[in-house]
């Protein structure tokens, strides 16, 4: 059931709307006191959380401030949010509301260590939020953008890089979803490139296969025929991962972001690249 409407009768249309419902109250002016409100006044209940609850106002209301608006007793944390608008905020409101807190891995308020399992389970939840954790983690200094930094020379040391991996069967590759069925006329159209849906799912396993390998070759054929449409869907998911394209070849694309942190230094391979050139 959904809190606030335990009601999931009906076909897929009908329970679409109520969450649509359910998801218009919860944007509105004390939204979570209207969905949540004692919810769980009459039992004890301990909410377990892999991640710390936010604190912060967006579309809908804090995380936190909606537990503390449903009655819990006490939450489990399996991670703190080093988001900075975070960054033990969440816990302090839960704490704020007379809510018990415990986060996984850290000290018992008896002073006792916490045992192996509880280690594990911390280890578990740290594991469930690593690529979140790298894209939300705050960095040192200016943050400058992957397109006003790459130069000709760092773009022929990323396809070279690739080139090499592709040849000893490294090379990180993603093809367009099998799920995601194309029209075969639609795959020959730019226009069409420009608005095909990017599943989430898709976007995601992009995100991580660049946060582990840097270098990722996505496979457009199934979406796009020509040249034209994978570099514009390539641009497209570039634009949503702070990613670069590095490269273009008939319906692949080459992308490229650093991960946290940089495996690859490409100023100084850019540099020695420059280097070979000029002794040769």
């Amino acid at each position: 059931g959904v809190v606030g409407d335990g009601d999931t009768s009906g076909d897929e249309e009908t329970l679409n709307s109520k969450v649509l419902d359910l998801f218009t109250t919860y944007k509105s002016e004390d939204g979570a006191s209207k969905l949540f409100h004692n919810h769980f006044d009459d039992c004890n209940v301990t909410a377990y959380v892999t991640l710390e609850p936010c604190c912060h106002w967006g579309q809908t209301p804090p995380c936190a401030l909606s537990l503390a608006a449903a009655g819990i007793d006490s939450v489990v944390v399996g991670f703190r949010d080093p988001n900075p608008r975070v960054d033990g905020g969440g816990i302090q409101v839960l704490q704020n509301a007379g809510i018990g807190v415990h986060v996984l891995g850290q000290r018992l308020s008896n002073g006792e260590n916490t045992s192996s399992d509880e280690m594990e389970a911390a280890k578990d939840c740290s594991n469930l939020v690593n690529y979140f954790v790298k894209r939300i983690s705050p960095r040192e200094g200016p943050v400058e953008k992957l397109e006003d930094v790459i130069t000709g020379k760092k773009r022929r040391v990323l396809r070279s890089i690739a080139g090499r991996q592709k040849s000893a069967n490294k090379m990180q590759q993603i093809p367009w979803p099998k799920e995601e069925s194309i029209a075969e006329d639609d795959t020959k159209s730019s226009e069409f490139a420009e608005d095909v849906p990017l599943s989430s799912r898709f976007i995601e396993s992009i995100d991580q296969a660049l946060w582990d390998h840097e270098i990722v070759l996505l496979k457009l054929n199934k979406v796009a025929k020509k040249k034209k449409g994978a570099k514009i869907i390539g641009g497209r998911i570039a634009e949503i991962l702070d990613a670069h394209v590095a490269q273009v070849i008939g319906h692949t694309a080459l992308l490229y972001r650093p991960a946290f942190p940089p495996v690859l230094d490409l100023d100084e391979l850019a540099e020695e690249d420059t280097s070979t050139a000029n002794s040769d």
